[in-house]
């Protein structure tokens, strides 16, 4: 079938050109377009409880979710002298004055605001508007502060993701500035020719802009992530070029063994062509996944994933038969240093083949014990969400982030707030004398807690007030007298709900924040109550039990659909079981290489970044899917070799060691370049790109050196005739995929 397809692609090769050339100007346009309508964020989503506890603090509560701080300093004057306090108000009143404004708290209502040193202080502006329209609100409000002589310091959470979305911006376009170069450059010596090594490029660069178009588009009706562009950008130029790699390899292959033009393109499209195919396939299967996760970025990177990796097959199954059916052998045109590909140079795949069929029990043992070594700081994997710290400490929010960090000791401590609210009940009144009582016990338990430091409440001013004393002090709440008990009152007691802050001195991304927030949840607030628990700790607990209760389920679904694919491509029950196997310790490889260098922060200094002790938490699920399915492709492109030798010759032993021998040149080839790419992603800004290229460069190295080159081929030498074990019955009833020609 790839066989005719292929000759009717030649026959009709400058067709095919012109129908590209159309896409392509149809594409340019709207590239630039892509990142317009992309969003911040999507490392939550509206269904976890802390998502709903926040819509109840919101609406009984009237707390506003978004929020921006200002941080003021004066080198020169205290945060309580004239001076200051005139400069602040006078750059506060037009901001405050804005109606998407709700609330502006300084160190005049709240005295912890002020740094130790007394000269700075920070100012919390909570907004109606949710966080993209904050963005927004940004670019309006920065000119209507003016700090005078005090120094201005914008952080929080819209000035963070905008941060963000600028340096995505700027890391996709430094990746392709490095990937696209240096790509070329290993293109060229794999080929050794000017002709050879651009085409692959040129095919690559073709798919990842119109996949970009095509992400521009889908943006405007579909909320996307502003990740999606290091993502497409990645997997569009490494699998852009390295199927194009692939197919080119063969089709120089056929004219050097005597083919015609129009032969050698149908035979490579036969051969290559499936390989290119089914790799794409199961390349689309892992990260189709990610649509599965009600995340933001991890959906909108499935499905960016998704339109690149179609756009790298049908260019590489159509774009790139047709140009070379017209460069004929003109693709071996300027030449310009020897090619590491010629079959003349040193067998070194071949000798590498033969040494490890002598020995394969001596190879395979020692590489799966140091596989199983790489992986092994998984064990300790601590799994969090995305804060300042993924940014450069020269960006203005991160910087800002330090300052409430170090100098005000904010974001140091875990703060958990909780409201209760009385529902569906004639009493809903708060401070009636029985809810007063079912407050004060849930009071008394929180303090209880034995990570609990403090608890903040109505019901928790003074251990010497008991219910009584309460119900005593708040029988008439218009008559409290005391200027810190009225703004209690009015703060956190509204609408049948009350406000209770829980602070503790565990970090807020560690397991033990984790457990105080199921403690707190576990509490019974009684008949015609709820309770509702918001804050940091609570979202990454939610965030992790939401995408790992998941995971299992859809990396389930991957491996068994990966695992059909290759039954039918392959006709072995075993060969698909040992594929899966190896690519799954190629992954645990990498997510011990994350954990080493990004959460224990082993070589931070040279990567630049700062180590906050956790794995961004979509971080593991993202290279799974990515990973999973770039690591398939080696071993299809492996196997498809053995299989073409074991069905002429049926000796297993022969047939591997002439598999690895004619694929491990190309796959070398390949998979340098994947790298290449992905390493250009370390000079990225933003720290999960920088993990997501570092885990991927890593993961593909230990597939092609230590897994296809040794433990692949000695696992399949120690299997022998049971590598093409298939039931005739089961054979029977599949679906046969014709490559020969």
């Amino acid at each position: 079938m790839l066989y005719s397809f292929g000759l009717t692609i030649y026959r009709k090769r400058w067709a095919v050109l012109a129908v590209w050339a159309l896409l392509l100007l149809i594409a340019l346009p709207l590239v630039p377009r892509a990142t317009s309508a992309l969003k911040p964020g999507g490392f939550s989503n509206d269904n976890l409880p802390s998502a709903q506890a926040r819509e109840v603090f919101r609406d009984q509560l009237d707390l506003t979710p978004i929020s921006f701080e200002l941080i003021f300093r004066s080198e020169n004057y205290g945060a309580y002298e004239d001076a200051f306090t005139d400069d602040l108000q006078n750059a506060l009143a037009l901001i405050g004055a804005r109606p998407e404004v709700v609330r502006i708290v300084t160190h005049l209502d709240d005295p912890t605001r002020v740094s130790p040193d007394g000269q700075s202080v920070h100012v919390t502006v909570g907004l109606t508007l949710d966080l993209e329209e904050a963005g927004d609100f940004l670019e309006t409000a920065r000119p209507l502060i003016e700090p005078g002589e005090l120094g201005l310091t914008f952080t929080g959470g819209p000035p963070l993701y905008a941060d963000i979305s600028l340096s995505s911006e700027r890391d996709v376009r430094r990746a392709e500035i490095l990937a696209f170069p240096l790509s070329t450059v290993a293109l060229l010596l794999v080929f050794g020719t000017i002709v050879a090594a651009f085409l692959p490029a040129t095919v690559g660069g073709v798919g990842v802009a119109l996949a970009l178009a095509a992400v521009a588009i889908i943006s405007r009706g579909v909320d996307m992530s502003v990740f999606v562009l290091n993502i497409v950008t990645l997997l569009g130029i490494g699998l852009g070029i390295d199927y194009s790699l692939f197919f080119t390899s063969r089709f120089r292959e056929q004219l050097a063994a005597g083919d015609s033009v129009e032969t050698a393109v149908a035979t490579a499209q036969a051969t290559a062509g499936s390989a290119i195919l089914f790799s794409g396939v199961t390349s689309l299967i892992g990260l189709a996944s990610l649509t599965a996760f009600e995340f933001m970025m991890l959906r909108s990177v499935g499905i960016g994933a998704v339109i690149v990796i179609t756009a790298a097959i049908l260019a590489a199954l159509t774009l790139m038969p047709a140009v070379l059916g017209v460069l004929g052998p003109r693709v071996n045109a300027f030449r310009v240093m020897p090619s590491f590909l010629d079959q003349n140079d040193r067998d070194m795949w071949g000798g590498l083949s033969r040494w490890v069929m002598k020995r394969p029990l001596q190879v395979a043992i020692p590489t799966t014990l140091f596989l199983l070594i790489l992986a092994s700081p998984v064990r300790d994997i601590r799994l969090g969400t995305v804060d300042a710290t993924i940014l450069p400490p020269e960006l203005e929010s991160r910087r800002g982030f330090d300052i409430l960090r170090d100098e005000f000791g904010l974001l140091n401590q875990t703060q958990v707030p909780i409201a209760y609210v009385f529902s569906e009940s004639e009493d809903t009144d708060p401070l009636s004398t029985s809810n007063l009582e079912r407050l004060y016990a849930f009071g008394r338990a929180l303090e209880g807690l034995d990570e609990v430091t403090r608890v903040h409440s109505i019901v928790n001013v003074s251990p010497e007030l008991d219910a009584a004393a309460y119900a005593m002090l708040y029988r008439v709440p218009e008559a409290v007298t005391d200027v810190a008990m009225q703004t209690l009152l009015r703060d956190t007691v509204r609408d049948g709900a009350v406000l209770f802050i829980v602070e503790s001195d565990v970090e807020p991304f560690g397991p033990e924040a984790s457990s105080l927030v199921s403690d707190i949840r576990a509490f019974d607030p009684g008949r015609d109550a709820a309770l509702f628990v918001d804050g940091g700790s609570a979202e990454i607990k939610d965030v992790v039990d939401s995408l790992y209760g998941r995971f299992p389920i859809v990396a389930g679904i991957v491996i068994v659909a990966t695992y059909l694919s290759l039954l039918i491509l392959f006709r072995s029950v075993v060969l698909p079981i040992k594929a899966i196997l190896l690519n799954v310790m190629s992954i645990l490889a990498s997510y011990g290489a994350l954990v080493f260098v990004f959460q224990d922060g082993h070589f931070s200094g040279l990567l630049n970044f700062e180590p906050i002790g956790v794995i961004e938490a979509t971080t593991p699920i993202l290279l799974f899917s990515i990973i999973f399915g770039l690591s398939m492709d080696y071993e299809i492109f492996l196997l498809a070799r053995v299989s073409e030798a074991y069905k002429r010759t049926g000796d297993n032993t022969a047939s591997v060691a002439e598999g690895l021998k004619r694929s491990g040149r190309i796959i070398t080839g390949a998979a340098s370049i994947l790298i290449v790419v992905a390493l250009s992603f370390l000079v990225a800004d933003v720290v999960l790109v920088k993990a997501v290229g570092l885990g991927l460069a890593i993961a593909i190295f230990v597939d092609v050196t230590i897994v296809r080159a040794l433990l692949a081929p000695s696992i399949m030498r120690l299997l022998g005739p049971l590598n093409w074990w298939m039931p005739r019955w089961l054979d029977r009833i599949l679906p046969r995929i014709d490559i020969a020609p």
